[in-house]
């Protein structure tokens, strides 16, 4: 996904959060899931779409949904419907030997499918996946992704004996100081370690209004004695608790507005982000034309619309609250086209 997978850390906070990396969800065979009464009973890839996605275009739909969905704004389609990621993964994951899926809007917007066993079956069947697989984004109008159909990369490389045992070193602290702080009550969010230049260190993420890091500190580094590492550098980072509650309210808004307008071409997005460091809430929204675009302004205008909107619908409701917020269409080339606040 991104640098921050170099560290074993959690929530590491940064200036704005971007929906730039995949999304991948593990599919395990044989493993039922959720949503598969369509399935049981027998009905067509055309009818399970109209369960997920309101796809008005259906014979199978009913002149009355078909109205209602017709008058149901995009975003709150998207909002109210299975994530797509999730739709395609129960549905291969009953036919096909497959070990993931995943998409990921930079830089490249994909959507990617990893099948597992002979390389005989992996020709047999990837033609029938990405068929199925653009079948059901199109039945949603998402036409921007390119579906690739893979088999696990290759890891049959030589290991670095130094970077096994440092891994092996950080598993064993992590697992003391885990046990070691079950029994108090010390405010601990996260725990990982990383590493630079072969040093181990410990990251941990702690509310703001914990104080005793040089307790909990020593605590790690006797710890550390015991295991023969030396000197481990602590490192904390801070949490406000407000707006991480905050965070986890907006986050199916980010994720409805991330998949939607990146999803389809004639938004014309090239990136979603949000940030709430400092306040107000703020959601990104980066478009695909400079600024020198002539259709700039007015792109900008519909997306602000089409954003807003949904923000302020019913669905969005709980999540929202009162929250103050803020919109910002940048152009590709990060000149801010239009700002609003809210």
């Amino acid at each position: 996904m991104s640098d921050s997978f170099k560290k074993e850390v959690n929530q590491i906070k940064i200036p704005e959060k971007k929906l730039d990396a995949a999304i991948s969800s593990a599919i395990h065979r044989g493993r039922r899931k959720r949503w598969s009464t369509a399935k049981k009973a027998g009905l067509t890839t055309g009818a399970a779409a109209v369960l997920f996605c309101l796809f008005i275009a259906s014979a199978f739909v009913s002149p009355t949904m078909a109205e209602f969905a017709s008058k149901l704004p995009f975003l709150n389609q998207v909002f109210e419907s299975k994530p797509i990621h999730e739709v395609v993964s129960e549905k291969l994951s009953e036919e096909y030997d497959v070990e993931g899926i995943g998409m990921s809007y930079s830089p490249k917007k994909e959507f990617y499918v990893t099948v597992i066993g002979s390389q005989e079956y992996y020709e047999s069947v990837k033609d029938d996946i990405k068929e199925q697989v653009e079948e059901t984004l199109a039945s949603r109008g998402y036409d921007a992704f390119k579906v690739k159909v893979e088999q696990p990369r290759n890891s049959d490389h030589a290991v670095d004996p130094e970077s096994e045992e440092m891994a092996r070193k950080s598993e064993e602290l992590m697992q003391a100081v885990q046990e070691n702080m079950k029994e108090s009550d010390y405010a601990i969010l996260s725990l990982g370690t990383s590493f630079l230049d072969n040093k181990l260190a410990v990251e941990l993420d702690i509310p703001n209004t914990e104080t005793r890091t040089a307790e909990i500190e020593q605590i790690i580094q006797e710890i550390a004695n015991e295991q023969q590492l030396g000197e481990v550098p602590v490192n904390f980072h801070k949490i406000d608790m407000e707006k991480r509650e905050q965070e986890g309210r907006w986050q199916p808004i980010i994720s409805t507005i991330g998949e939607g307008m990146m999803a389809r071409k004639d938004f014309k997005v090239k990136g979603i982000g949000y940030s709430n460091h400092p306040s107000p809430m703020t959601v990104f929204v980066t478009l695909q034309a400079p600024a020198s675009d002539s259709d700039a302004k007015e792109l900008a205008e519909r997306t602000e619309e089409t954003v807003n909107e949904f923000i302020q619908s019913e669905d969005a409701k709980e999540a929202v609250k009162d929250d103050p917020y803020k919109i910002v269409i940048y152009s590709k080339d990060r000149e801010i086209l239009l700002e609003t606040n809210y």
